[in-house]
């Protein structure tokens, strides 16, 4: 996935919530969510809401990549 719009459509899919359905689960507008996804929004304030929702890390679902842990 290229961009912070294909993984959130991506995730959401993979879970089969509407658009309406993330929105309510992040606490926010629908019309967010198709902006974030048309690519017409390139980040959201509600990043860390939207990764809980969709139960994936906010690092991945911004850039693409976890979070490395020191060993």
């Amino acid at each position: 996935m290229d961009s912070f719009s294909q993984r959130l459509k991506q995730k959401r899919l993979e879970l089969n919530l509407t658009q309406s359905q993330l929105a309510e689960k992040a606490g926010m507008r629908q019309q967010s969510i198709q902006s974030i996804e048309s690519g017409e929004t390139k980040r959201s304030r509600f990043l860390f809401e939207l990764a809980a929702a969709l139960q994936c890390d906010a690092n991945w679902l911004m850039h693409g990549s976890k979070t490395n842990k020191a060993a």
